[in-house]
Order: C-alpha cells, then structure tokens, then sequence
C-alpha cells in the first residue's frame, strides 16, 4: 500500500513542481513589463553608425529621406524638411514624434518650412499590424513592445544625426510629441538634456483612462475596459511610459502642454493631471486650442497647433 501511495504522489509532485515554474515564470515577465526600463532606454540609443541620406531639392526646400542605424541595432527612419541656407546659416529644428498612422510623413503637414527646419520620425516598427493590434492579435505584442521601448532612444538618435549637420543651431532643438507620440516624447525630453524645450500636444498624462476611452469601441462595459486597459498597457511596458512620472525631469527646460478642448481621443480625466502639473510648476505651461483631436485630415486643428509652436521659435538674428 505505502508503495502504491508514494507511486499516485509523484504525478501530484510532478505537476505541482512544473505549476510552481509556470507561476515563477509568469511572475518574473509580470516584473519585467511593471518596472520602468530607464536603463534600457539610455542603453538601447547606442552611438550612430550609418547615415543613409537621399536628397531632393526644389524651389528653395531641400528634402532627405534618412535611415540611420546605431550601434545596437536601433533603426531609424526619418524626413527632413528645411529652406535652403547659406554657408554659416543655421535653423532652430522641430524633432516631431507624432500619430501612429502619420510618422516621418508628418513633415508634409506643415507646409513650406519658413526659417526652421522639420525632422520627423517614424515609429521603429517592422510588424506588418497597426500599433494599436494588441486589441484584435496577441501575435502583434512583440513587435510593438519594442517599437515603444525603440521610440524614445530613436529621438535621441535622431538628435546625434541632427547635431552633425551644419545648419543646425544646437541651442535651439525642440522635441514635440502629438497624440500617441506624447508618451514616448515625455520619456526622451527627460532623459536627453539636448532638446531644449519639449513639447506634448492632445495626449494624456495617464495612460489607463486615455486607453479605456479609446477602447469604448470595443468593449462597453465600464470594468472590463479598465480590466483589459490595464492589461494591454503591462503587455506593452505601460508603466514606463506615464508622462506625469517623466516630466518633472523635464525642468529646469521649458516644457509646453497643448490640449483641445473637445478631444475626442483623450478624455478630460486624462488631461487633467497636466493641469494640475502646469499649475505646480514654472517650467510648465498648458495652452488649451479649440475644436477636437490632432487629425491629418482636420486642418484647422493641425494649423493651430502648428501656429502655437512656431510662435514660441528662436529664429535667431536674419541680419547673421
């Protein structure tokens, strides 16, 4: 009988050793997605090692495709948009992260560059889903955890690119983040003391209520829309990406908050910790435009978002 016993206990002992594994398993990836990776965002930008550069000018716009490659294996896929310049000229630069649909093509939005000059990135993404699949494919998971982890060191490499060119004033680097570019652009304004001002426009401040209004379309149920919100922002390292963690290290440097007042992707409780920040400190600034969310196709509330930064540029003096 004792022998039999001990026979039937080891298929118990068996299963449970590989349960105890599984749960070990599954609580060191919870640790993994739940700790900010500061360390790896410092580490992951690397130094630049290629410059891939493709040139077009016309009619007094010079244009570049660029692709740049650090030494980590960061890719970078950029446009650059800026007038012509003399020899010895050089222009405040807009290092623009914006929507996810938009990226490097975002340059094409702001018409011609008058006295300053437009870089703007795409999302180091090589899946062939949209960014925002978490909610219709778990196959699309490791392609963006690394797109979001790559965003933030590939402004910092678009930064090293740009300050090897000779028409860029150094003193005059602004780093602006639009929609799903504000998190990320929060992150790398913090960490990269060379963007001289940075700016967040029509995001939010916490990611959970901005992901439960955006879910509303799929989900209608209030607490299960928080649960998965919550979930899908620990698959994709959420919790190192909130802007109101980030943006006291912004300062003493200028950072510049815009929201719209009928945003209809970011909900008020999503905006309402940047008011309370800008209130709490004088580096920062809210500036609140009319109408509804960033849009490509919603030209008045690109142009006053577009009048807002460029009222605030260093053109320095035409007569140098």
């Amino acid at each position: 009988m004792s022998s039999n016993a001990g026979k039937s206990s080891l298929p118990r002992r068996i299963a449970l050793g590989v349960l105890a594994l599984v749960l070990l398993a599954a609580g060191l990836y919870w640790l993994e997605l739940a700790i900010p990776k500061r360390d790896y965002f410092l580490e992951r930008r690397g130094t630049l090692e290629t410059a891939d550069v493709t040139e077009a000018s016309s009619d007094g716009v010079v244009q570049k495709l660029v692709r740049l490659e650090s030494s980590t294996g960061l890719r970078v896929n950029m446009r650059v948009v800026r007038p012509q310049t003399a020899p010895g000229q050089m222009l405040p630069v807009i290092i623009v992260m914006g929507g996810e649909g938009t990226g490097k093509d975002a340059v094409d939005l702001v018409g011609v560059p008058e006295g300053v000059a437009y870089l703007a990135l795409d999302y180091p993404y090589e899946g062939d889903q949209e960014l925002d699949a978490f909610w219709e494919s778990l196959a699309a998971v490791p392609g963006i955890q690394q797109a979001f982890l790559d965003s933030p060191p590939a402004m910092s490499l678009a930064l090293d690119w740009a300050l090897q060119q000779a028409w860029v004033d150094s003193e005059n680097v602004e780093l602006v983040g639009a929609s799903l570019g504000v998190p990320f652009t929060a992150v790398a304004g913090a960490l990269d003391d060379r963007f001289t001002r940075v700016w967040l426009l029509h995001g939010g401040a916490e990611n959970v209520p901005w992901v439960m209004h955006v879910g509303r379309r799929y989900v209608e149920n209030e607490f299960l829309r928080g649960l998965l919100a919550r979930g899908a922002l620990l698959l994709v390292y959420g919790n190192s990406f909130e802007a109101l963690d980030w943006i006291p290290e912004i300062a003493p440097r200028p950072l510049v908050i815009v929201a719209a007042k009928d945003d209809d992707f970011v909900p008020p409780e999503a905006q309402q910790p940047f008011v309370e920040a800008a209130a709490a400190s004088e580096h920062i600034e809210i500036v609140w435009t009319e109408g509804r969310h960033i849009r490509p196709t919603r030209r008045e509330e690109l142009q006053q978002l577009l009048d807002v930064v460029l009222s605030r540029i260093d053109y320095g003096d035409p007569a140098e």
